[in-house]
């Protein structure tokens, strides 16, 4: 997750090949930088080094998700080509309607915010319709993934990792302990795992997109997404939103019986991130968390 904008540069040659020009960058994340098109059309181009099997990993995750895409009241992406150029990997992607909830929540008040941040909130709670069949809990994609036979086992081995990268910061967190806070669910589903306000589009206080199923997307318990979702309307990864918003998030999870769940949620999405070094602020943020 990068939670500030920096738009870096890509070759002129490439801008070329796809037709584009850098005042067209939509957003720019940990996998990918993207560019409008046309009014159909978006390139995400990846960053120097990609896997490409991460890359064709996630067009097929998205190929899949599809068949379930009319369960859901909002667009996904969809590849419509993968190309490459010299050392880069690009897919051609739909491009997908509304503005990010993070830029909305810069503007939008009373009412119409209120009603955004739980509409976010709903959608996180639907992503689990998508669905995937997996016998596991673990990562949908990527060469290292885990893969348990329950769900707790994951979360107890995910953060372990995490937090092994972040031993000299993080050495008095108990992965394990992490673990054993959350009730194992009695299915595993498709968990976007990223799904903040930067990863959804809006307009008005309607969510219109969900964005970046990813490298961290995984099958497990459904209810982390929108706890998680919760947990990062923070001043660290949403910086746009307030004490207001946190609380309309508060009563939310209180609506749906997840308050109880959401200390065990922001803990282990903390433990999660961890690794995460190179954003500073959302490393700050885990710090905040865990110590």
């Amino acid at each position: 997750m990068d939670t500030i904008f920096v738009p870096m540069p890509e070759p002129s040659n490439l801008f070329d090949y796809l037709g584009i020009g850098p005042e067209q960058c939509l957003g720019q994340g940990g996998e990918a930088i993207v560019y409008a098109m046309d009014a159909g059309r978006v390139a995400r181009v990846y960053h120097p080094g990609t896997d490409p099997a991460n890359v064709h990993a996630r067009a097929a995750l998205l190929d899949e998700l599809a068949v379930n895409a009319h369960r859901v009241p909002f667009a996904i992406p969809a590849v419509l080509e993968t190309v490459t150029y010299a050392d880069r990997i690009v897919t051609i992607e739909r491009r997908l309607p509304g503005r990010p909830v993070n830029e909305l929540l810069a503007k939008v008040t009373g009412e119409t915010r209120a009603a955004l941040i739980r509409s976010h909130l709903d959608a996180a709670a639907r992503i689990g319709d998508l669905r995937v069949e997996r016998p596991w809990a673990g990562e949908l994609v990527g060469r290292h993934a885990i893969h348990t036979a329950t769900f707790a086992d994951y979360l107890a081995q995910r953060a372990e990792v995490s937090l092994s990268s972040a031993r000299d910061v993080f050495g008095h967190v108990d992965a394990r302990a992490l673990a054993d806070d959350w009730p194992e669910p009695a299915d595993f589903t498709l968990v976007h795992l990223d799904a903040f306000t930067g990863n959804m589009l809006g307009d008005g206080d309607t969510i219109t997109a969900v964005l970046d199923f990813g490298v961290v997307a995984i099958c497990g318990d459904r209810r982390l997404d929108p706890l998680t979702a919760a947990a990062y309307l923070n001043p660290w990864i949403t910086p746009t939103a307030g004490d207001e918003d946190r609380a309309v998030a508060a009563a939310w999870l209180a609506e749906q019986g997840l308050a109880d769940l959401y200390e065990p949620a922001r803990r282990w999405i903390a433990a999660f991130w961890s690794f995460a070094r190179d954003d500073a602020a959302l490393f700050e943020w885990c710090q905040t968390v865990l110590t």
